[in-house]
């Protein structure tokens, strides 16, 4: 009889192998998930639930409590053991505890924390079938682009130098870069896109790139935050707009991922005005797709 429990760190090897069964993705990228998820994230409160058949762990879900909203970020159930109802059991288990924690709905999406997708992947029909019968409802639509990088060949240094040309430095950036890349963000951009711009300049490896002008920023380009195939965010003062700074952030940081082993870069949430964008400049492809979606929690006294 399968029974649902808080999952500790022991749970940990047995929930990377259930995602490195589950998900289509890179073999890397698909086992780091849960490493991802497990670990704790300022500003928020980790749910890490598993599923449990005779001493095994057949299924998990991992998640995040912000305020009034949970966020459920990661469900998967072992091959041998889907069709049982384990998806559902954890489900129920999930929702359970985000409402006795206060939350007023649960998200599957849109966490702007720490994420593996923008939302469910339509390509998991089950996994999304089971949130419809669960009465949840799809609020937005996100896509990834995919570009392969095994014969990438970019065009930074031509780019550089003619940016150099005009005033403006690109180069990769580095730890003292950080009052400078805050004041940029902080005055154009979004907390989260601080958050992320912050966590790739402290890398033993930065994994950001920036122009300046003046010594002031002007745009930049990021990549690996939540896994090392996504690529993004990646932003230009529009003061600065028309040069071309985009382009060759974009190049720099997709010659990066090459040269990192990464096999196919994901660049994440596009919207869906900037397709056009990724599609002319790196020759990127529409790839997958995503509901977000959501569901209203009861009041815990409303429960039973």
């Amino acid at each position: 009889m399968t029974s649902v429990r808080h999952g500790d760190d022991a749970d940990l090897g047995a929930a990377c192998a259930i995602a490195a069964a589950s998900f289509d993705l890179d073999p890397d990228d698909a086992e780091q998930l849960p490493q991802l998820l497990w670990l704790e994230d300022p500003g928020t409160v980790r749910v890490r639930l598993v599923a449990v058949d005779s001493d095994a762990v057949v299924g998990v879900l991992l998640g995040s409590l912000q305020g009034n909203d949970a966020f459920l970020d990661l469900i998967a159930v072992a091959p041998h053991a889907r069709g049982a109802g384990v998806g559902r059991s954890l489900l129920l288990a999930w929702e359970e505890q985000a409402a006795s924690s206060g939350a007023t709905r649960s998200r599957v999406g849109e966490n702007l924390h720490t994420y593996a997708w923008p939302g469910v992947d339509i390509r998991y029909t089950p996994a999304l079938a089971m949130l419809l019968r669960a009465e949840y409802v799809r609020t937005r639509i996100a896509y990834h682009m995919d570009l392969p990088l095994a014969d990438f060949s970019g065009t930074s240094t031509e780019g550089v130098a003619r940016l150099a040309a005009a005033g403006i430095e690109v180069r990769r950036g580095r730890a003292d870069d950080a009052p400078a890349v805050a004041e940029h963000v902080k005055r154009l951009w979004s907390d989260v896109w601080f958050r992320e711009t912050r966590t790739a300049l402290h890398r033993d490896h930065a994994s950001i790139f920036l122009a300046l002008r003046d010594a002031r920023v002007v745009g930049f380009a990021v990549h690996g935050i939540h896994r090392p195939s996504l690529y993004g965010p990646i932003a230009t003062d529009p003061a600065e707009q028309g040069h071309g700074i985009g382009r060759v952030l974009s190049s720099l940081c997709l010659e990066d991922m090459a040269a990192r082993g990464v096999p196919t870069a994901q660049i994440c949430w596009v919207a869906e005005t900037a397709i056009p964008f990724y599609s002319r400049t790196a020759g990127a492809r529409l790839g997958h797709c995503f509901w977000m979606m959501t569901k209203p929690l009861a009041a815990k006294e409303e429960q039973g």
